[in-house]
């Protein structure tokens, strides 16, 4: 096999350089649907056969004793005008552990897509953080302190967080201006504090997606609180221990002609599937303010459990 002169490489990839700077190339990923898009909904799950998109309405179809992926469809379909955005999908299993339990127990994979604008990382990103480390990230809001400092494999807890957040194109729901956002911000877009901020919408506790971040934590926000494991407990943290194989996964989209179907794959084994997916920027206005469209939930969930 003959190679290509080092010219001739360094020209081609200078040129994939500047395709990926582009301010003209699409803000986030493109995802065209497997089939005609007209009778897909908005904010909805989908599984493909082949020929027919079919609505995801639980988890227990994809339960098996062996582990087997499958994708997954989120339909993202605008009213209107094309917005950009990334959703959060969210997996693991309720029970006892099982053999060869991916990741450990403790642990929680990360994956993130590479963000094809200037607003965030090019690489995609696979890695896994310390439980605890994540909670004190998503549950309470902190930026530091003891758990985060830690340090865990070759960097800290809050490094690795830090790496898998990414910045990405995001459509402000009330200017419809396209701006830069990141996948753990706990501020709107004019800078105020949020409690049901990006960074709320990872944690696995319902009742945080969906209220935020209160409390002590939310003081933390303007640094005023040091975390330290023995004084502050996370909320529902007796329920925990049930919790296994937690993976979380980014994927930054752009809608065109007004639809993304982004797909995800997801790997399940066992009974008792959790599958949580989240569009960190579909807002729903009610009067003057624009709130949160509640995140999808497959699975098992007793109230203010993960």
């Amino acid at each position: 096999m003959r190679l290509a002169p080092a010219s001739l490489l360094f020209s081609t990839s200078l040129f994939g350089f500047f395709l990926l700077c582009d301010s003209s190339a699409p803000a986030n990923p493109t995802y065209v649907c497997p089939m005609a898009s007209a009778a897909l909904e908005d904010d909805t799950l989908y599984a493909f056969d082949g020929r027919t998109m079919t609505p995801v309405i639980s988890a227990s179809e994809f339960e098996a004793p062996q582990r087997k992926w499958t994708t997954l469809y989120f339909v993202v379909k605008t009213a209107g005008d094309d917005r950009a955005g990334a959703i959060v999908i969210k997996t693991a299993r309720l029970g006892p552990q099982l053999t060869s339990d991916r990741p450990d127990y403790g642990r929680v994979l990360l994956r993130r897509s590479g963000v094809g604008s200037n607003c965030g990382s090019q690489r995609s990103y696979l890695n896994s953080v310390s439980t605890l480390a994540y909670e004190a990230y998503h549950d309470l809001g902190y930026d530091r302190g003891e758990i985060l400092e830690r340090p865990d494999g070759s960097d800290t807890g809050l490094t690795t967080l830090q790496h898998f957040h990414t910045g990405y194109d995001a459509t402000d729901y009330a200017s419809r201006d396209q701006k830069c956002r990141r996948t753990d911000d706990k501020k709107r877009y004019d800078g105020s504090y949020e409690a049901r901020s990006n960074r709320s919408q990872f944690s696995f506790v319902t009742d945080i997606v969906d209220h935020g971040i209160s409390g002590a934590a939310s003081q933390a926000a303007s640094g005023g609180f040091r975390w330290v494991a023995s004084l502050i407990v996370p909320p529902a943290s007796a329920n925990r221990e049930n919790l296994r194989e937690r993976r979380v996964e980014i994927k930054p989209y752009q809608t065109v002609a007004g639809i993304a179907c982004v797909p995800f794959r997801i790997s399940p084994r066992g009974t008792a599937q959790v599958i949580r997916v989240n569009d960190l920027d579909r807002r729903k206005q009610v009067g003057f303010d624009f709130g949160r469209v509640k995140e999808i939930r497959l699975g098992p969930t007793t109230g203010g459990e993960p």
